[in-house]
């Protein structure tokens, strides 16, 4: 009993030597406040625990137990804040309701996604579908603007090579001509010097139709877009499947769950009582050590610590008074 005792005020920040000489009002009294952190750290190590299994996505226990524990050792540095208070502290109480009203919602959102778990998939599944339905239409008339606009260029390169082929029909190969200069001696001039002649020899010559190669790309180009409309318009009969097997494939967050969350709740009386009993119930839970602390007279081990304070207040001020005087 000794031992848990010292445990006991170790976790409230009680002095067990202060302990030892007060009455049963005071162990009255610590017993209550253990008993509120006690469930109050079971409660947030069992929030944290849920936590870190549904959106951390920690398979390890020892991790989960870990993030558990952190969670338990916030609440207690939190309710010792208010236990190791002396005297009536009125903005502290206040921030304390606040943090109480923040700590139940987040408590509640946790216990109400876990409670109400197969009514929350369902109301995941109902909003996914609308969202398939709507990346399914934009999909489509994505695929349909790529369509459309390939076609119209396919067949405007259509007509062009049309054209070029008409024009290759008519004119398989071309005729060119190749000039060529050469100087040819024909005498000598009076001084003894070669006199020169130039003379141009003209070369008809055929060659094949420069058109030729431009309608080689152009076919090779329309069977690119050919290739392109039927990969489009494949991927346009299986864009169901690909968004509704994207889509569902996506793992439901704490955002996406906390949405379903006020959908479940906002559209049935029933859950709505519900949770506002359950945030009730998590609140009163959150106020329990600031109503123990503050609502009730004080103890006798409350009374021993300010009186030491005001003891160590008079001799400060009659040591600084006697200081003054000296000098």
């Amino acid at each position: 009993m000794k031992t848990l005792r010292n445990i006991g005020c170790f976790l409230i920040g009680w002095d067990k030597n202060i302990l030892k000489e007060c009455g049963e009002a005071s162990l009255r009294q610590y017993r209550k406040l253990l008993s509120a952190i006690f469930i109050m750290m079971v409660l947030w190590g069992t929030i944290g625990y849920c936590f870190a299994d549904r959106y951390i996505n920690i398979n390890s226990c020892a991790l989960k137990l870990c993030v558990s524990v952190s969670f338990m050792l916030i609440v207690l540095c939190v309710e010792r804040v208010i236990i190791l208070t002396v005297g009536k502290a009125r903005l502290m109480s206040f921030m304390r309701v606040l943090l109480a009203l923040c700590m139940a919602v987040l408590g509640s959102c946790i216990f109400d996604q876990i409670i109400f778990r197969n009514d929350i998939q369902q109301a995941i599944q109902d909003h996914r579908e609308n969202i398939i339905s709507e990346a399914i239409t934009k999909r489509i008339s994505i695929y349909d603007s790529d369509i459309q606009r390939i076609t119209q260029e396919m067949d405007s390169l259509s007509k062009a090579t049309l054209a070029l082929n008409e024009e290759l029909q008519k004119r398989p190969v071309i005729k060119g001509t190749n000039v060529s200069t050469q100087e040819q001696v024909v005498g000598m001039d009076e001084n003894g010097k070669p006199k020169k002649v130039r003379t141009q020899t003209v070369n008809t010559v055929t060659l094949a139709n420069p058109l030729a190669e431009q309608l080689k790309a152009n076919n090779d180009q329309i069977q690119i877009y050919s290739t392109q409309l039927e990969q489009l318009r494949l991927d346009k009969k299986e864009v169901a499947e690909t968004v509704r097997a994207e889509v569902n494939q996506r793992i439901p967050g704490f955002i996406e769950e906390l949405e379903a969350t006020l959908r479940v709740v906002s559209q049935s009386p029933v859950s709505m009582a519900f949770y506002s009993i359950l945030f009730c119930f998590l609140t009163f839970l959150e106020l329990f050590v600031l109503t123990i602390k503050m609502g009730e007279n004080k103890c006798d081990y409350e009374l021993i610590v300010e009186h030491q304070l005001n003891l160590k207040k008079n001799l400060m001020d009659q040591t600084a008074q006697s200081v003054l005087i000296r000098k």
